[in-house]
């Protein structure tokens, strides 16, 4: 038998490299500011119920964007068939233009220009709106894909769109996952006060500009096309739409008031530069989630794509106010359907706890391998200590949030991970009795219970990924160190203890194993 020196090596440098990365999670901010470069990785993150903090639980409307939707489709086959002259696009005669909740239908009063009809609107939705003819009536809906496709983009956009809301609060490791269909799970580990974050991620932070309708204001008659709006009447139509901005920071007036500055891009600088343009000595509304925030006069034309928001701001305000429009408006309305706050002095009862039970388990194991299986014992029980490092190092590497399911999970672990050492030292007990050579039995001893532990820690593994990939909140967090401990236990028992075993039986003074 002959150590290969490389593989050596590599255990050895993995083994450091790990090290290297959980030493910072140990160690106080101001002693990992001194450590060498190399080694001032991130803490592994700690959930909310290790660290405390606040949990809330978000459900978005996605259902009224679905109507929303439906309702567009209404509009979208007048402007088709309406045609348009500038382009020589001609009309095609329709009738009977009706909707419902679910679907829409407009009767075609040329048979022939179906074909043409159906074209133009597969077109203007992109194929995302299902299409019937029955004789000359078209029918619109969004079949059941297309509506599974829309609340999962609505979903997904919604949870980035609360992330980067989050992010610029300075909140270390959120933790914004989604749940179900409908719902986001928002974990804010150190937060005491949900309020302020509730607030922010809440609003939709849909900003549209109006007209104000002068002519209203003025007679007290309000038409079709305007609405009354915080006692200010604005044209229903959108003039500009926040959609364009890309950016927004906080400012201060004339007056020296907080404000908040806006910026389109080439679009919306083009229509707010046209906006500005045709209506100066006019005012418009500018409106975020159906309140106006102020209707000021357009002094002379903005063509630059910046503008400027005032509306009596405090500066924590106009700080949040400039946060929601830069991240962008939230496709939907999201409610808060769950909320509770997590105490520090819970959570750090419960690292305690957590660590007493899992170093408890580590002991008696550590014991019971020694008392058993003597020398072998020890270099299972070093196997063992390594397991728990790499599960560590790898929290660490992927950014994973360790929580008190986590715990159990390592708990759960130290006892799985001596298993594959048991059947190991077993066999090679085994043969050692029929006379074979330590070298020979350590062999052997591998060779024979490889499949065995193969077997049992892919089945494993995969109860744990499953568990990972559809699980949430306390499954989620068992699975994640379930998971970790399974693959860092197949590389310790299998490559490390091997190693070990090799040099122990080529270098040492052992001749044969104890039975």
């Amino acid at each position: 038998m002959k150590v290969s020196k490389f593989r050596l090596f590599s255990i050895l440098a993995v083994v450091l490299i790990s090290i290297a990365i959980v030493v910072p999670t140990f160690l106080s901010e101001e002693q990992r500011e001194k450590l060498p470069s190399f080694m001032q990785a991130s803490p592994i993150a700690l959930g909310l119920d290790l660290k405390g903090g606040a949990y809330i639980l978000l459900e978005a409307d996605v259902n009224s964007v679905i109507k929303e939707k439906n309702a567009q489709i209404k509009d979208i086959i007048r402007k088709e068939l309406r045609g348009d002259k500038e382009n020589n696009v001609a009309m095609i005669p329709y009738a009977n233009l009706t909707g419902t909740s679910s679907f829409t239908s407009v009767v075609i009063k040329d048979d022939s220009k179906i074909a043409e009809a159906r074209k133009r609107l597969n077109k203007a939705t992109m194929g995302e709106v299902a299409i019937e003819t029955e004789g000359n009536k078209l029918k619109l809906y969004y079949s059941d894909a297309s509506i599974k496709k829309i609340k999962s983009d609505i979903l997904n956009s919604s949870i980035e769109i609360v992330r980067r809301r989050v992010d610029s609060l300075g909140n270390k490791e959120p933790s914004i996952q989604k749940q179900g269909d409908n719902r986001i799970m928002v974990q804010l580990p150190g937060v005491d006060n949900p309020d302020r974050v509730k607030e922010l991620i809440g609003k939709t932070a849909k900003m549209t500009f109006h007209m104000v309708d002068e002519d209203a204001m003025q007679t007290g008659k309000v038409g079709v096309d305007s609405e009354v709006m915080d006692g200010i009447v604005i044209k229903k139509k959108v003039s500009v739409s926040g959609e364009n901005l890309t950016d927004s920071k906080v400012a201060y007036d004339q007056n020296g008031r907080p404000a908040v500055t806006t910026t389109f891009n080439p679009i919306g600088a083009r229509a707010f530069a046209k906006l500005t343009s045709e209506n100066v000595d006019k005012r418009f509304a500018i409106v975020l989630d159906g309140k106006v925030l102020s209707a000021p006069v357009i002094q002379e034309p903005i063509t630059g794509g910046y503008g400027q928001i005032t509306g009596g701001f405090t500066t924590e305000q106009a700080n949040d106010l400039s946060t929601m429009l830069r991240s962008g408006a939230l496709p939907c309305e999201l409610s808060v359907v769950e909320e509770r706050t997590v105490g520090a002095g819970l959570g750090a009862d419960s690292i305690s706890k957590g660590s007493f039970a899992s170093i408890l388990g580590l002991a008696l194991v550590l014991i019971f391998m020694v008392a058993t299986y003597g020398k072998l014992g020890v270099f299972s029980d070093i196997v063992l200590v390594l397991n728990i490092i790499l599960i560590f190092a790898g929290l660490a590497i992927t950014g994973a949030t360790l929580t008190l399911p986590g715990i159990a999970g390592i708990a759960l672990n130290i006892g799985m991970a001596v298993d594959a050492n048991i059947l190991i030292f077993e066999r090679m007990r085994e043969e050692a009795r029929h006379g074979l050579s330590t070298i020979k039995a350590i062999e052997d001893g591998f060779s024979d219970a490889f499949s065995a532990i193969m077997d049992s820690n892919i089945t494993t593994l995969a109860s744990g990924l499953i568990m990972f990939q559809y699980g949430t909140g306390p499954v989620k967090g068992f699975a994640v160190t379930l998971t970790m401990g399974i693959i860092a236990s197949l590389f310790t028992n299998i490559t490390c203890l091997k190693c070990i075993l090799e040099l122990w039986a080529t270098t040492g003074k052992q001749k044969k194993i104890d039975l």
